[in-house]
């Protein structure tokens, strides 16, 4: 009997680890911007978009921190959402951190799709120098009442005036 439960143990033990390991692969995923490496020139606005890769459950909300990490060298001009996301809410937190929260009661964006526009943020640049634009996920709810953990990258904009072009940081 006690050979029996040993062996149980060890059977489910071996499930778990085997089960931990095959979930964070199968749903990776990346929020990322297009492009990653924006310059400009002072008083321009330039476009940036809040991509989304490997949402294969679909999406029926989110919400996420956008961050500039230099204020006296870009702010945040307009952000808006594709046509999918019809309840949308951007709140700025400050003069460096941004709220915008989006959702897709019309189910557009179904399982199925592995990338996906969350968003075209336009950037005000202000004077020459570097910044950093982040996004930090709150939470990105899929369509099959699961969330997603994704993987962020940065962008960097470069504005004229700065010096030489700058090594661009690794991104996280």
């Amino acid at each position: 009997m006690k050979m029996k439960k040993i062996n149980i143990l060890g059977v489910l033990s071996a499930l778990i680890l085997v089960a931990g390991l095959i979930a964070p692969v199968s749903a990776y995923s990346l929020l990322f911007f297009n492009p990653s490496v924006v310059e400009s020139n002072p008083g321009e606005q330039p476009a940036i978009d809040l991509i989304m890769e490997g949402c294969n459950a679909g999406i029926s909300g989110y919400a996420l921190y956008l961050v500039l990490d230099n204020p006296a060298v870009a702010s945040f001009g307009e952000i808006t959402f594709p046509s999918w996301v019809t309840l949308n809410k951007v709140e700025h937190i400050n003069s460096t951190t941004v709220l915008i929260q989006g959702a897709d009661p019309g189910k557009l964006v179904e399982p199925g799709v592995s990338i996906s526009n969350l968003a075209k943020i336009s950037i005000h640049t202000l004077k020459a120098g570097y910044a950093t634009l982040s996004v930090e996920p709150v939470i990105i709810d899929d369509d099959r009442k699961g969330r997603y953990d994704p993987v962020s990258k940065t962008a960097s904009i470069v504005i004229s005036g700065a010096g030489p072009s700058p090594l661009i940081p690794a991104t996280r």
